[in-house]
């Protein structure tokens, strides 16, 4: 009986093991098809079969691993009578749970993409730690939870169906032991090879899903699974603190193709005897993917915002660091790389050489401005922590503006609600103010208030061509777009427009690309990860200064604050981490170029950070889309991509847990 049992188990666990991989294959055929142009296939066949096959290893040790247990288990329940009653009972049942929730994370990791442009990965965890009522109210609007669920309980159902059946089958005829000794060798030593991946000295990794040149082969090749956990050991990585050597650093800096990462503002007695106020608004989703669809009179996504578009500062060709709020947020206010440094182990530590150190140390009032809730990521406890004197989050704009209480949505207040309070703080203050704002109205579920009135928005062919699938109405999305870039318009317009304009810096930029909307790479890769980074600077700063504006300089999160000191804060050493003037005189060749975490710009063209190195250059002057082909890197280059991530990292244990060694020279 234990021989006739096992084979029936055996056999069983077959079929769900062929399940269980079309379900992961199906899902990488429907996003091949959905998210990836039949243009940048050709000539790919290769690419093609390698993440076929190489996704084929990914989904076998899936589902391997995942049938393992069923498999041990049953080696010991087959031999008794009970037991393998048992096995019969409790099996199906779990052999559906397994099988509802490897296509439910299929299922997500398909909407996943859709939305972020990858895989599952470490930022999905930054969502759990958002409002999580806003997040599932979210999801539920736009995204077919329902349909969802339904189908992933099908896939569920049916395998435990089978398994029912087939595990109350009658007995095989029993095999000679030598023959049936051989056949579980063989069974057991395949469900060893699929589950590991590999036959080599290594199992299957992450580094092999590196199968092509196209990003997106890259992404589709793993399922969401391997995918998750990844995510997670990303997760482990990126919350751990430890002390760093000097000797790294220096070869870090080599390899990066930089200097030092610090550098000094030049001396300006003027300035210094002129301190004006700073204002740096991150805004949620304010991306060149959806700023490109801009017409005025048609589709006016500017709105307020479109004069101080034409008569400032306005750098295109610019990066988020990341691609969420809360990673682009770190890194631009406090120098970090890791997402969640605000409610990490480090968060009682003040940081030094953050842009709030900068301007305390330079006698600022340190002023955060977010018409949402600043629990937040901890932010309303860690931002004092960094020398924030006063946090103003969406319950102080609510007590301060009673009539904000009728237009909360689930992420805050409207925009408008926290430049009021700006202007308000820059009038009434008789020292020097430091005010960060972080905006959320452009965010799901899409809504203006009431008393809005839009300019005209148009959904556009252009716009239709890219626009996702989802519940939300594309119109919403333009007419929330235009909302919170006429809020920006109408503040700077209004300090513009009184004695604040002579002595207020104003600068702006999105915290990542607009969700919801498709991007054709390669083509449009920068279009993807790009925001604008807008810039006043009072004439009167200006006549007393030395610059130069090209609008084609190439930049990133990292540079807005070296060219807010520059205006701001003379001769005054702070900490550059590869950022510089984007309107210094010449530009620093060292420095000129723009980093995201998947993408790397200079004036030559795009590097993505991952999967085969690769370049694209620029299709002309003044886009922002690539030429189709790929071109070799250089070593120097891929040296330069490889170290800088590496080096930021270095840099924040640096000033979070010092030094493995006595320190002997400051960079």
């Amino acid at each position: 009986m234990y021989q006739t049992r096992l084979r029936t188990l055996l056999g069983t666990l077959g079929y769900q093991l062929l399940w269980l991989v079309l379900i992961l294959m199906a899902a990488r055929y429907l996003m091949l098809d959905h998210f990836v142009e039949p243009a940048q296939l050709q000539d790919r066949a290769d690419d093609l079969r390698r993440m076929w096959l190489t996704g084929l290893r990914y989904d076998l040790r899936i589902a391997g691993m995942a049938l393992s247990p069923f498999v041990l288990v049953g080696l010991m329940l087959a031999a008794g009578e009970r037991g393998w009653q048992g096995m019969q009972r409790w099996a199906p049942r779990l052999l559906g749970l397994t099988a509802f929730l490897i296509g439910a994370i299929a299922i997500g990791n398909y909407y996943y993409y859709q939305t972020y442009h990858t895989h599952i990965d470490v930022f999905a965890f930054g969502l759990v730690e958002d409002d999580t009522q806003a997040v599932l109210a979210n999801m539920w609007q736009d995204y077919p939870i329902i349909k969802g669920l339904a189908l992933a309980l099908l896939l569920g159902w049916l395998p435990a169906r089978w398994a029912r059946r087939t595990l109350a089958r009658a007995g095989h005829k029993p095999w000679p032991l030598p023959v049936f000794i051989v056949y579980l060798l063989i069974a057991l030593t395949l469900l060893f090879v699929i589950s590991r991946g590999s036959v080599g000295t290594f199992p299957l990794r992450r580094g092999n899903a590196q199968v092509s040149d196209l990003l997106a082969l890259n992404k589709l090749t793993p399922n969401g699974l391997m995918a998750i956990d990844w995510a997670i050991k990303d997760r482990a990585e990126d919350i751990v603190f430890t002390p760093v050597s000097q000797a790294e650093g220096e070869a870090l800096l080599e390899r990066s193709g930089l200097d030092s990462l610090m550098a000094r503002t030049p001396v300006n007695p003027w300035l210094a005897a002129h301190k004006p106020h700073v204002v740096m608004a991150l805004m949620e989703s304010f991306g060149s993917n959806m700023l490109a669809f801009d017409e005025p009179g048609k589709n006016d996504l500017l709105g307020s915002l479109r004069p101080h578009f034409k008569e400032d500062f306005v750098f295109k060709r610019f990066l988020s660091e990341d691609n969420g709020t809360a990673p682009s947020l770190a890194a631009l206010f406090f120098h970090s790389p890791v997402q969640n440094i605000s409610h990490s182990s480090a968060q009682h530590q003040t940081l030094s050489g953050t842009p709030f150190a900068l301007y305390k140390q330079a006698g600022y009032k340190l002023v955060f401005i977010s018409p949402g809730n600043m629990m937040w990521r901890n932010l309303v406890n860690y931002l004092p922590v960094q020398g924030v004197d006063e946090v103003y989050d969406q319950n102080a704009l609510i007590k301060r503006y009673p009539e904000a209480a009728k237009e909360v949505t689930a992420w805050g207040v409207p925009d408008d609600y926290a430049y009021r309070l700006a202007r308000t703080l820059l009038e009434q203050s008789r020292e020097p103010l430091f005010i960060s704002i972080l905006t959320i109205t452009n965010h799901p579920p899409y809504e203006t208030p009431p008393r809005y009135q839009p300019q005209p928005i148009a959904t556009t062919p252009r716009v239709m061509a890219h626009a996702e699938d989802g519940s939300i109405e594309q119109a919403n999305i333009l007419r929330t777009y235009q909302f919170a870039a006429d809020a920006l318009g109408r503040f700077v317009s209004a300090i513009k427009g009184s004695p604040l304009g002579d002595k207020t810096l104003i600068a702006a930029s999105g915290d990542h690309q607009m969700r919801r909307l498709k991007a054709f790479y390669p083509r449009e890769q920068v279009l993807d990860r790009a925001v604008p980074f807008y810039l006043y600077v009072p004439k009167t700063i200006l006549a007393h200064s030395r610059w130069h504006f090209d609008p084609l300089r190439v930049g990133s999160h990292k540079d807005i604050f070296p060219t807010l000191y520059g205006f701001s804060l003379p001769d005054t050493p702070y900490q550059t981490l590869a950022g510089r003037n984007m309107l210094a005189p010449v530009d620093d060749q060292r420095r000129a170029f723009g980093y995201n975490v998947t993408l790397w710009i200079d004036d030559k063209g795009a590097y993505p950070m991952s999967g085969k190195p690769s370049f694209y250059p620029w299709r002309d002057n003044r886009q922002l889309e690539v030429k189709e082909q790929a071109q070799p890197v250089s070593e120097a280059q891929q040296a330069r991509q490889q170290a800088l991530p590496e080096l930021l990292r270095w840099q924040l244990n640096s000033r979070i847990k010092g030094f493995s060694e006595p320190q002997t020279a400051a960079h």
